[in-house]
């Protein structure tokens, strides 16, 4: 035999090969039948392309997953077929039973405009028939509303992107009612804000403080006017002879001594005894205090920032007027302080506050300035610090005037623009003693202290008799308030050392006087 060539070598190792292979596919191959009720079966899936040569295991993975995908794609696009169709149903028997709905309602309607129309011809005739048993029936017809006479109709689940229709009963029901009733329910009203000035302008007007104590009398506002005006003068001798050092009717008050940080210090000690009482009794004295606070604080009128000017005011005013006091006594320092007018009114015109004047008014102008003269003029030669201090005194209280008057036009009440400025004065003092603390020269702490707390009781028992006074006798309290210098004069008298005035000073302080109760009288014509 010839020696066997390496390609039929070869050629029948393949055919070898490929011998098994073929037996063993037709042992495990399914028969026709089977394959053709069995194609979805992944077995066979995966058999029948097993079959083919020259195929990768990883295409034909990639080839099994494409078929089971289409196969599930095919079976998503039925049943969305089948979901459309069903939407489409509903869709015409919502559109039928919202027409059944409609045709129901209008033919309700129309009867029962006949009925009507029937009634009023009945009514209109003359001679009217006995009731039937058909008009009773129609009578009681009538009674029943539309929406108990439409028949229920179920609701079915609500499709995506439909509109919230009401039902037929709800529907019936609106149309039934007349347009006269739908305005009045559509009225609806719009919350005011708390801070816009709408809310000023809509709220009811105040009523007078006077009328709000009818079983007082205008006897008990003018006593609590008078003894308020008492306590402020004699506490004007006290604040004195604290600085200089003295006595009151032989009790030795000691000597504080002069100077800014020992007259901020006083202040501070009188608003420290003064503003706790004000803030626990505000809400019986105004109930809506602390809302005022908060309506002024976040207002778009920016409410709040007048009134800490005002406060700003009232601190340089009693700590200018108490350095005075304690260099030229008090009956010349409060003179000073209430020559505020002559600078009050040109700025109450600047801010358009004041009237103008009449010629009583004008005559007490001059009678004020012309006191002022007489009173500063010796005063000048000996102390010109302590003069120009209770001029700016009383240029600082006609500001502290003029932004508490601007409060109260747009309806700020007394009791919490009090607690703004009291507050005010308080921070300011605090400020001023925390940069430079106090050092005391010839007085305990104790009795500093005592004297200090001393003056804040009577500085709020005047305040509270002030406001009590107000609500009584209104714009009379500033007539009494102006007979200030003279009791100053007077109850200094009783302090030592005893202010040495010459006559034309006391001639002026009764001038100064005499003005500020005529100015008050004015004012008060113009409001009656």
């Amino acid at each position: 035999m010839n020696p066997a060539s390496p390609d039929s070598n070869n050629d029948q190792a393949q055919q070898s090969d490929l011998a098994p292979a073929e037996q063993r596919d037709s042992e495990t191959t399914p028969s026709k039948a089977e394959s053709s009720s069995a194609t979805s079966s992944p077995v066979t899936y995966n058999r029948r392309w097993s079959d083919r040569p020259g195929i990768s295991p990883l295409e034909n993975l990639q080839r099994r997953y494409s078929d089971q995908l289409s196969k599930e794609i095919e079976k998503l696009e039925a049943q969305k077929a089948k979901l459309q169709q069903d939407i489409a149903t509903l869709k015409q028997n919502y559109k039928r039973l919202k027409a059944e709905a409609q045709t129901t309602i209008d033919s309700q309607s129309t009867s029962a405009t006949e009925t009507a129309a029937n009634q009023l011809k009945t009514a209109s005739s003359k001679s009217l028939p006995p009731q039937t048993e058909d008009t009773t029936e129609t009578s009681n017809t009538n009674k029943i509303s539309p929406a108990e006479r439409l028949p229920r109709v179920e609701r079915g689940p609500k499709l995506p992107g439909e509109k919230e229709v009401p039902p037929p009963a709800i529907v019936a029901a609106s149309s039934t009612r007349s347009s006269s009733t739908l305005q009045k329910e559509r009225s609806i009203e719009l919350p005011t804000p708390a801070t816009s000035q709408r809310r000023r302008q809509q709220s009811p007007p105040k009523k007078a403080p006077a009328q709000s104590t009818a079983n007082t009398t205008p006897q008990r506002g003018l006593i609590l006017s008078a003894i308020a005006t008492l306590i402020t003068a004699w506490h004007y001798g006290l604040v004195s002879t604290l600085h200089q050092g003295g006595s009151w009717f032989g009790i030795n008050i000691g000597q504080l001594g002069l100077g800014f940080v020992p007259t901020v210090a006083l202040l501070w000690l009188r608003m420290l005894v003064l503003l706790p009482p004000l803030v626990l009794l505000a809400p019986q004295l105004h109930r809506t205090t602390w809302e005022d606070l908060l309506d002024w604080f976040y207002s778009r009128e920016r409410l709040l920032i007048p009134l800490v000017g005002s406060g700003v005011a009232l601190f340089c005013s009693q700590v200018f007027v108490y350095q005075s006091i304690g260099s030229i006594g008090p009956a010349i320092g409060a003179t000073l302080l209430f020559l505020y007018p002559l600078s009050a009114i040109p700025l109450g015109w600047g801010l358009q506050q004041e009237k103008s004047l009449t010629a009583f008014g004008l005559l007490a102008v001059v009678a004020i300035a012309m006191g002022g003269l007489l009173v500063v003029r010796p005063a000048f030669t000996t102390s010109p610090t302590a003069v120009g201090l209770g001029v700016l005194a009383s240029i600082a209280r006609s500001l502290y005037i003029v932004l508490t008057n601007r409060g109260y036009r747009l309806l700020c009440h007394p009791i919490p623009t009090a607690i703004v400025q009291f507050s005010t004065v308080a921070v300011l003092g605090s400020l001023v003693l925390l940069v430079k603390p106090l050092k005391l020269i010839d007085m305990s702490w104790v009795s500093f202290c005592l004297w200090g707390l001393l003056i804040g009781v009577l500085m709020l028992v005047a305040y509270f008799f002030t406001y009590a006074s107000l609500l009584n006798i209104r714009s009379k309290t500033a007539i009494i308030a102006a007979a200030t210098p003279t009791a100053a004069l007077l109850l200094g008298l009783n302090f030592t050392p005893r202010p040495a005035l010459q006559i034309i000073q006391w001639t002026g302080i009764l001038l100064v006087t005499i003005g500020g109760i005529a100015l008050g009288k004015e004012k008060l014509g113009k409001e009656n």
